[in-house]
């Protein structure tokens, strides 16, 4: 493959930005970091496996179905086997009961990192207006944009952050050799050190890792919505008597999108959990309470006071990428969901309910901000209703979905099995977030 051939893929990359950057919000920035801060890099295995799950099977299958069948995943499902429409409410019905709190889980820690930011200034906010100001800005533009605007935006979000971070890091003067074996190292979980808060100590390892897993990838409705994203592309397989190897070429498109966006998944979310455990893990600090990103400065700032600014510009980047391409998300896929579920649902305008849902995400986000609600209970929720249970059903009904097509048109027997493993991986660690938030929260 020529270096022209090359390029000419990688400029047609978008929709797997888009997913790319919606993903790499608390659950890197927070979560990897406070990972790597008590389990060093001995917990990488951990990150790898839910790229594999979700960031390349689960979603190639999902965007696959549509490049190969021509229809939207939501046009599909609404065939599944039970009630009509069953797996399409109960996604609608969590994705909406959560949205609200993955924008909070968002904004809040960026609120309280610009505080802080103007504080050494002498300029006192509060965060919770910051945070106001700053979820409601990316709502709204997230509202009026276009898809291609979204779309050019993400690109060079994902740019940002993959230079930024992977920089940094980079200059962290990691242990290599120890990078490696955490990769590896399936199922080791370390202790937690004695020097831990008791906030984190007393919370369960099984839960964090749970938390971590869940948000090491996306929300449900970003990959259903992603298929959509393929339509809209046009990266569709017109048979006319195609041959497998014609097909095989046709999906190229989807397949370099697919890889950009796990290797941008991988790399950064593996940085933040490096630099954790280079950075924080030997100085016993750790992200905790209210103000989750500040800490994640000593990363920088032990490479050089003067890098400090650019930690400022790549974290609030990177969540004003995953707030930005949430409307977009939540909209699109609720107005491919209730197109099916609703009698005259052929009929209601995506711009209608983009301003329907905007809205409403919008005012239930500055309640949650202003009655102060635990960012890690908030992100626990999440983890355990949207990016766990939620994707847990995703990944089973991406597995239905190419049983749907023609034999000839299916995946490889090594993905299906793969995409089975991915799919048992995933909804065990639903359970074990269950299990383990009802013991917390509710026992």
């Amino acid at each position: 493959m020529t270096i022209a051939s090359v390029l000419k893929h990688l400029k047609q990359i978008g929709p797997g930005a888009i997913v790319a950057s919606a993903t790499i919000g608390a659950g890197e920035t927070v979560l990897a970091v406070r990972m790597g801060a008590w389990g060093g890099y001995e917990l990488l295995w951990l990150i790898l496996l839910a790229a594999i799950c979700k960031s390349f099977l689960t979603l190639y299958l999902l965007g696959r179905y549509s490049a190969v069948s021509g229809e939207a995943v939501a046009d599909r499902l609404i065939e599944l086997p039970g009630p009509r429409g069953w797996l399409l409410w109960i996604i609608l019905i969590l994705e909406g009961l959560v949205a609200p709190l993955v924008f909070v889980v968002i904004a809040v820690p960026c609120g309280q990192l610009m505080s802080n930011i103007l504080v050494s200034i002498g300029v006192v906010i509060s965060y919770k207006w910051l945070a106001l100001g700053f979820v409601s800005l990316a709502i709204i533009v997230g509202m009026t944009q276009s898809y291609q605007t979204l779309e050019r935006s993400q690109i060079v979000v994902c740019l940002i952050l993959l230079v930024g971070t992977v920089t940094a890091t980079l200059l962290t003067g990691p242990d290599v050799k120890e990078i490696l074996r955490g990769f590896f190292r399936f199922g080791h979980v370390p202790p937690y050190p004695d020097w831990l808060p008791s906030e984190i100590s007393n919370r369960s390892q099984l839960l964090e890792l749970a938390s971590v897993f869940g948000y090491a990838g996306s929300i449900p409705m970003n990959y259903i919505v992603y298929s959509n994203w393929v339509l809209l592309k046009g990266w569709t397989v017109r048979r006319n008597g195609s041959s497998r190897t014609d097909v095989s070429q046709a999906l190229g498109p989807l397949r370099w999108d697919v890889g950009f966006n796990v290797v941008l998944v991988l790399l950064v979310t593996g940085a933040f959990t490096i630099a954790g455990a280079a950075i924080l893990n030997p100085l016993h600090r750790i992200p905790n309470g209210f103000d989750l990103l500040t800490e994640q400065a000593h990363i920088f700032a032990r490479i050089s006071p003067a890098m400090i600014g650019l930690y400022y510009v790549t974290i609030l980047t990177a969540l004003w990428g995953t707030l930005n391409a949430l409307p977009e998300i939540y909209a699109r896929g609720a107005h491919s969901f209730l197109r099916q579920l609703l009698s005259k649902g052929k009929e209601l305008e995506y711009r209608k309910v983009m301003n329907i849902f905007g809205g409403l995400m919008l005012g239930l986000t500055w309640v949650f901000i202003w009655t102060e609600t635990t960012p890690i209970f908030m992100i626990d929720l999440v983890a355990l209703f949207s990016t766990n249970i939620g994707v847990g059903l995703v990944c089973l009904a991406a597995l239905w979905l190419d049983r749907q097509l023609s034999p000839e048109d299916r995946v490889s027997r090594w993905i299906w099995w793969a995409t089975i493993g991915a799919a048992a991986v995933i909804n065990l660690m639903s359970l074990i977030a269950a299990r383990e938030v009802i013991g917390k929260y509710v026992g």
